[in-house]
Parts: C-alpha cells; sequence; structure tokens
C-alpha cells in the first residue's frame, strides 16, 4: 500500500442494478466519500457478478475497482480474502433493507457470511445506515447479533430499527438516515404542462404478489384496485395529469416480476398517458421524479428521490422500513398497505393528493432533519475512515 494511501471495500451497494433504488443509495454514498477523501483513495465495490467498467465512478481523488467474486470458486474467494485484507475499512448497507430474513433464510445468510469474512480480515467493519430486521428465525437472530456486536460501529437509518436491535439485543446503535437522500438531480423542466403533474410509481414486485406471487408482503389491500382506482381518480380531473413512473428496469429480462417498467407502460396506454423513459441510472431517476409536482411510490428509494427534490411525496408502504424511516424524520402522510384495507388506502391517498400543498410544507421542515442527520454521517465516516490509517 502506498503511504497515506487509504482503501474502503463497499458492501450491499451495486452500481449497474436495474433496481434505481439500490443505485442510488451506492451513488450517494460514493458522493460521501468523494467529500471526504484525501488523496490516493482506492474504494472496492464487493459483490456476486461479472466485473463492470468503473471509469465514470472515478474522480480527482478516488478511484473505483470493480471487485466480482463467484462464490462457487475456491479461488475466487481466496482473491476476494486477499482483497479485504489490503482494505482499511469496510462498509456495508445490505441493499438497506435486506439485512433480515424477511426475504428468505438462504439470501440473508449468503450476505451475512460475507459480513463475518469482512469482519474476520478488515482492520475495521462497518454496518451503514439502513433497516435492522425482522428477524423471524431463531438462526437469524443468532447471526445477527453476531454480526451487530462484533462490528466496529453500526447504524441504523430510523429510529424504529434502533429500538428493534435495543428490544432484542441489548445493543444501542446510532441513527442517522437513508443516504440517498443526498443523490444529486437536476430539475430540467422538460415536461411542458400547465397542470399539477402526478407520477404513480407502481411496485412490479407488489403488483405480482411478491416473489412467491401469493401476498408474500401481507398485504391487507388489493394493490391493483388501488393503483386503478387512484389512477381513475386522477385521469378523470382536469386539474392533474397522470404519469407512470418505473423505479426497477430490468431491461433484458421484461417478465422478470421485479420489474415496474412493463406495468406501468401497460397502465399507460390504459389510461392514455405518459410512462417515464426506462432510466440507466438513479439520477436520470431522480430528475424526471423532480419534475412531478405530487408523488405516489410504492418503490422506497423513489419516494425518497421525490421527497428530496421537493415534491409531495405519498409512500405507499408494504413494510416497516418505511414507517421506520419516515416516522423518523416527523412525515406521516404514509399510506400502510399491511394495514389498511382498499378502500381506506384510497380514501387516504385522494385526501392527501387534495392537500398536497401542506405535504410539501412539513417536507421541508423534515428535510431539516434528514440534512442535519446526513451532516452527522458524514463526519462519522470522516472519522472512522482517517482513524485507520493513524492506527
Amino acid at each position: 500500500m502506498k503511504e497515506n494511501q487509504i482503501i474502503i471495500g463497499l458492501w450491499g451497494l451495486t452500481f449497474n442494478s436495474g433496481n434505481m433504488g439500490c443505485n442510488a443509495l451506492s451513488h450517494s454514498f460514493l458522493d460521501i466519500i468523494n467529500r471526504i477523501a484525501k488523496k490516493n483513495t482506492i474504494v472496492y465495490v464487493f459483490f456476486q457478478g461479472t466485473n463492470f467498467d468503473t471509469t465514470l465512478l472515478n474522480s480527482e481523488h478516488v478511484t473505483v475497482f470493480s471487485s466480482a467474486y463467484n462464490p462457487r470458486s475456491l479461488k475466487s474467494i481466496k482473491g476476494l480474502i486477499d482483497r479485504i485484507k489490503k482494505c482499511n475499512i469496510c462498509f456495508d448497507f445490505t441493499a438497506g433493507d435486506s439485512f433480515s430474513d424477511i426475504y428468505g433464510l438462504k439470501g440473508f445468510l449468503k450476505t451475512s457470511l460475507f459480513k463475518i469474512l469482512s469482519i474476520s480480515h478488515c482492520d475495521k467493519f462497518v454496518l451503514g445506515p439502513q433497516t435492522y430486521g425482522p428477524y423471524y428465525s431463531h438462526i437469524a437472530q443468532t447471526v445477527a447479533r453476531y454480526i451487530i456486536k462484533k462490528s466496529t460501529y453500526a447504524c441504523a437509518r430510523d429510529e424504529q430499527s434502533a429500538q428493534y436491535i435495543k428490544d432484542l439485543f441489548n445493543i444501542d446503535i446510532d441513527v442517522f438516515t437513508d443516504v440517498a437522500f443526498l443523490l444529486p438531480y437536476n430539475n430540467n423542466h422538460t415536461i411542458d404542462t400547465s397542470r399539477i403533474k402526478v407520477g404513480i410509481n407502481v411496485s412490479g414486485l407488489l403488483w405480482n404478489g411478491g416473489y412467491n406471487q401469493n401476498n408474500q408482503f401481507d398485504l391487507t389491500l388489493d394493490y391493483r384496485r388501488y393503483i386503478n382506482e387512484v389512477a381513475r381518480y386522477i385521469i378523470n380531473d382536469s386539474r392533474y395529469e397522470l404519469f407512470f413512473i418505473p423505479h426497477v428496469i430490468t431491461p433484458n429480462n421484461m417478465t422478470n416480476i421485479e420489474n415496474d417498467y412493463p406495468v406501468c407502460l401497460e397502465l399507460s396506454q390504459s389510461y392514455t398517458c405518459l410512462c417515464s423513459p426506462k432510466f440507466s441510472n438513479p439520477i436520470q431517476a431522480k430528475n424526471y421524479i423532480s419534475e412531478m409536482d405530487l408523488f405516489i411510490g410504492s418503490r422506497m428509494h423513489a419516494t425518497i428521490g421525490a421527497f428530496s427534490s421537493g415534491v409531495a411525496t405519498i409512500p405507499v408502504s408494504y413494510s416497516r422500513k418505511f414507517e421506520g424511516l419516515y416516522h423518523s424524520l416527523g412525515y406521516e402522510y404514509l399510506v400502510n398497505a399491511r394495514v389498511m384495507d382498499t378502500d381506506k388506502a384510497i380514501a387516504t391517498t385522494l385526501e392527501y393528493i387534495n392537500k398536497y400543498v401542506e405535504l410539501k410544507r412539513v417536507q421541508a421542515d423534515s428535510m431539516k432533519s434528514v440534512n442535519a442527520k446526513l451532516d452527522s454521517f458524514v463526519q462519522k465516516c470522516r472519522d472512522l475512515i482517517y482513524t485507520s490509517i493513524i492506527e
């Protein structure tokens, strides 16, 4: 390692996924590194898959390396461990919401294995601001407790997660917020209309009933009816112009049940309105979302993009991560799809639509809290990273 060089490993962050939310988290944290980086900073992006071109991610002081691995190859894993050993510090975000067995125990254990590898072989291991839990199985609870206790530092993006960890494991962790609020954007004012622009982000995953296609997330409402009724209300009111906006886009696999684009396109054709383009990166997505006056979203990072660009936002929650994040910011205008029935959800959404100016006012106050929390997190990162050089 060169003199004064710092090497940072990143886990649970993606830059080339079809999920604009995961990419938004990644670009935002890389932006934090760029803010605080001194000369000779190396960043390894650890992930399972195929290496990608990182040229556009490099900056004056930061050089990014794609560090893919194959979990079925001992040679690949050995190379991975060698790179982990070179790191002064590793940060792990677990895609923001995947440090849980809610999406299945197998996936949880696989990501946890690499956390344990980093804890064992890296000087410092940090769990970045994310949702913790729920941990349904005893195995998941045991593994999560071990990882959190062995981490150099752990923090959450919401008060609910921190309280959950305190109650379950008697471990105190700090609370910040989601770093994706920092994602840069430009409102290019490309949409020419005098009407109130309303964007609806439809989750392909919820539309299809989850990964098991059988109401995996225990929704208490009929998601398809909810979306159609809200869209019908908007399209029939001359004050509004409707846009469907996908936030998970897998162009090479249009039948993927996670893909938002096919259902958004189909709905836009049904209601004779616009569907946004197939975004290739999260900044493009946020640029487009920022042109809305009001945004109704089922993908949390899509709602974060709207919220942080001053667009009145109605998050449609399928997981406690929504309430955890937004309630920590003093924002209560959510539609809880795991509590409300369809009629209640529709009525609540229409109420919020008609007082969207009030939502914008409350959001502006919430963003003051966001900025303060993220300023504190940036300082914490600076302390963690540069203490590792001194030590």
